[in-house]
């Protein structure tokens, strides 16, 4: 009986033992699935929390992915993209924004699954032809038209798209200022070419700030005779002081869209992107990421290199020597007009304070 009551306890002690170890086998694989899917995600939670009481709009799916695919080995800075996403989204809470979805303002490709809101003056001619090319268009000239054929076909199937977690959203920025300049260089001042900016909006420009070119006894004629050229080429060139004192007067809402802000233009509080490439730092790792979540081959795709214009390059010393004529409080205006997309992608406003050659 001594015998008998002994062999059933080492029995129930075995099965014990084996219930015992064939639980910590099935933890311990739970945990390591856990520590290798959710890799670095109490360090993201802690540096990209931000305030219970904002409402902000959810950027953890566009993280998450962004996260996967730094694990996939993506040569992207996880810890700077996912913080950019929600910068994004907390200032969208802060001032409560909401814009329209314009289809005309976004490229698609299906075969790609892609959408990129283009911005002009922001490398939009570079990325409308890798779009061209992606639909086999194989278009060089008049890249502005290609819009028509590579929008959306419905602003209905442009919602759809936005909303598609499969569809790679991309946005491209600059700082403010650069793209002001930039536009100003390329519509308005190099008078070797017709653009409907300068026919649009020099009149209108000189008006305020020459009014002796409007006198009552000169007609609309002699006006514009003296402004332009018979071809519509600049005769009268304004000086970038001159279109900045005309833009700051224009009501926010009707810009043009080589000047109006990002966060108008692009939806970007009702649009989840996924990726945001700032042009004045990329690295060829931010490109290659992108052409990779384009699916394309990057030893195959041959993208314009960015920022290239007629004029050049225009980056912190172009900008400078234009900022020099201009005052400080000009500088300051010009900078709560641009003031959101200023705040949402961390660009700074102190350096071109100094700049300005007039301090008052």
């Amino acid at each position: 009986m001594f015998i008998k009551a002994q062999f059933v306890k080492c029995v129930l002690c075995v099965v014990l033992y084996f219930i015992v170890c064939v639980v910590l086998i099935t933890v311990k694989k739970n945990f390591n699935f856990k520590e290798t899917i959710g890799i670095t995600t109490v360090n993201l939670q802690t540096r990209f929390s931000i305030p219970n009481n904002i409402n902000k709009k959810n950027v953890e799916l566009e993280i998450n992915i962004l996260r996967m695919d730094e694990l996939n080995g993506e040569t992207i800075d996880l810890q700077k993209s996912a913080a950019l996403l929600q910068r994004m989204s907390n200032v969208c809470a802060k001032y409560k924004l909401k814009s329209p979805l314009i289809k005309k303002h976004f490229l698609y490709n299906a075969k790609h699954n892609s959408l990129y809101c283009w911005i002009r003056k922001v490398a939009s001619t570079s990325f409308t032809k890798l779009f061209s090319d992606m639909s086999n268009r194989q278009v060089n000239n008049n890249l502005y038209k290609e819009i028509d054929f590579l929008s959306p076909k419905s602003l209905r199937d442009l919602l759809h798209f936005t909303r598609n977690n499969v569809v790679f959203k991309l946005l491209v920025v600059r700082h403010p200022f650069h793209r002001l300049v930039s536009s100003y260089r390329d519509r308005i001042e190099d008078n070797s070419k017709y653009t409907a900016q300068a026919w649009l909006y020099v009149r209108q420009i000189l008006h305020l700030t020459r009014p002796e070119l409007f006198h009552s006894n000169s007609s609309s004629s002699n006006v514009l005779q003296q402004m332009f050229l018979t071809d519509r080429k600049l005769k009268i060139v304004p000086s970038f002081r001159e279109f900045l004192e005309w833009l700051l007067k224009q009501p926010p809402g009707h810009d043009d869209v080589h000047w109006t802000p990002y966060h108008t233009h692009c939806a970007v509080c009702d649009v989840s992107y996924n990726f945001i490439l700032k042009l004045d730092e990329y690295t060829f790792g931010d490109v290659n990421y992108i052409l990779s979540k384009m699916k394309l081959d990057k030893s195959k795709i041959y993208l314009p290199r960015l920022q290239r214009t007629r004029t050049g390059v225009t980056d912190f010393n172009t900008t400078c020597r234009y900022f020099y004529n201009l005052s400080t409080d000009m500088v300051l205006r010009l900078y709560e007009r641009y003031k959101v997309d200023f705040e949402m992608y961390n660009y700074k406003l102190d350096k071109y304070l100094h700049c300005s050659k007039n301090k008052n």
